[in-house]
């Protein structure tokens, strides 16, 4: 078992990576976790916002306090220059001038140009405020429409306007599964990422060091079999992989709330098959005796690249056709295919799940077998 020892002895400087990434991944999976739950809690945003009531009127009075119960008013100011200096730095978000004639045009229904406005760019305060004013002059024409007096249709339209409403978020629910929330679903739908990027940055690298050519003609020179080391080799990577594998899983019970229940097992096996499809990729390109710098900028763009490709950073709903065909062709791909499935972002098949995890193993065993090749050309060139 010497060089089943000596595996994990290489292993043991190399774990810096798998530290770093695990630590980074964890962290934002509880994060995400944790703020999941209360995004149901919808609040109002609050601007700050200078009034320039130019009308200085009962009616002009009336919007400038019932603007000020949702939002911080700001003192006003003459200065042209100062204005701008406040927008340019956020000092305030929202410069509102409130015309003057403004009671008198609000009486009589002509409503076209009761505002000004000063702001430093179109943004969300700008369209935010216009929707507002839009809606408090609507209502107040409507109060004043049915025959109120000017100062019941103000004190109505205030009653009106500042009524909190409840905002109730209903989630999709097609195929999906208590057992399987929407939230919890984000942990598994990142898992190829870190899974990628821990094996090839550690796997890789170990593997890509037994392999160099001083330790395999040392271990060819020793008493051990070629045949016995790469089946030691092979047994320390699956005990490795496997190590890693279930760490995340033990993590994600945790962030799940217990042991896993229905549906989520089928997540649970759709990330081991992706396991041994990153663990197939990382002993493909260990096997090419890339250099090491070389080696860790294949890590970063086989990682992020089929990430970007396969929906795993960016749902598949928003991404082109040709962005999706190309994924095709990668194995996360798949794996997003049934995490959508999954977590209910499209009807659950078994037939097509079933499907997804047989062309996962497919490119995994594709990969092995690109291993095998490579490894036979690479010794020939050796004995040649």
């Amino acid at each position: 078992m010497q060089v089943f020892n000596t595996f994990f002895k290489v292993l043991k400087k190399k774990k810096t990576a798998l530290v770093i990434y695990t630590v980074i991944f964890l962290v934002i999976s509880f994060v995400l976790a944790s703020g999941s739950e209360t995004r149901d809690q919808f609040k109002e945003s609050k601007l700050k916002i200078m009034v320039i009531d130019e009308d200085a009127s009962a009616a002009s009075k009336a919007l400038t306090d019932l603007i000020g119960k949702k939002h911080t008013i700001k003192e006003k100011t003459s200065d042209d220059d100062e204005l701008t200096e406040k927008l340019y730095w956020t000092t305030i978000d929202y410069a509102l001038v409130i015309k003057s004639g403004y009671e008198s045009n609000l009486v009589s229904g002509s409503t076209d140009d009761l505002f000004g406005e000063y702001h430093v760019r179109e943004n969300y305060s700008t369209a935010y405020m216009t929707t507002v004013l839009g809606q408090y002059v609507k209502t107040a024409r409507a109060y004043l429409a049915a025959g109120k007096p000017l100062d019941e249709a103000l004190s109505a339209t205030a009653d009106t306007l500042s009524k909190d409403t409840e905002t109730i978020y209903y989630e999709k629910s097609d195929g999906s599964s208590e057992d399987y929330s929407n939230e919890f679903s984000t942990y598994f739908q990142y898992m190829p990422y870190i899974l990628l990027a821990v094996l090839m940055s550690v796997l890789g690298a170990v593997l890509t060091i037994m392999n160099r050519k001083d330790i395999r003609f040392r271990t060819d020179c020793s008493c051990t079999k070629p045949r016995s080391a790469t089946l030691q080799i092979f047994g320390a990577a699956v005990v490795m992989v496997l190590g890693i594998w279930l760490l995340y899983m033990v993590a994600g019970i945790f962030l799940y709330g217990g042991i896993y229940r229905g549906i989520a097992w089928l997540a649970v096996l759709n990330s081991l098959v992706f396991t041994i499809v990153a663990a197939s990729i990382s002993l493909f390109i260990a096997g090419l005796g890339l250099e090491e710098n070389v080696f860790t900028a294949i890590t970063i763009i086989v990682s992020l690249g089929m990430c970007f490709l396969c929906g795993i950073f960016v749902p598949l709903s928003v991404l082109g056709e040709g962005v999706k065909t190309a994924g095709r062709f990668l194995p996360g791909y798949w794996y997003v295919v049934a995490n959508d499935m999954l977590k209910g972002a499209e009807p659950f098949d078994a037939g097509k799940y079933a499907g997804c995890i047989g062309i996962q193993l497919g490119f995994a065993a594709a990969f092995v077998m690109l291993s095998l090749v490579v490894k036979k050309s690479r010794k020939r060139e050796t004995t040649a």
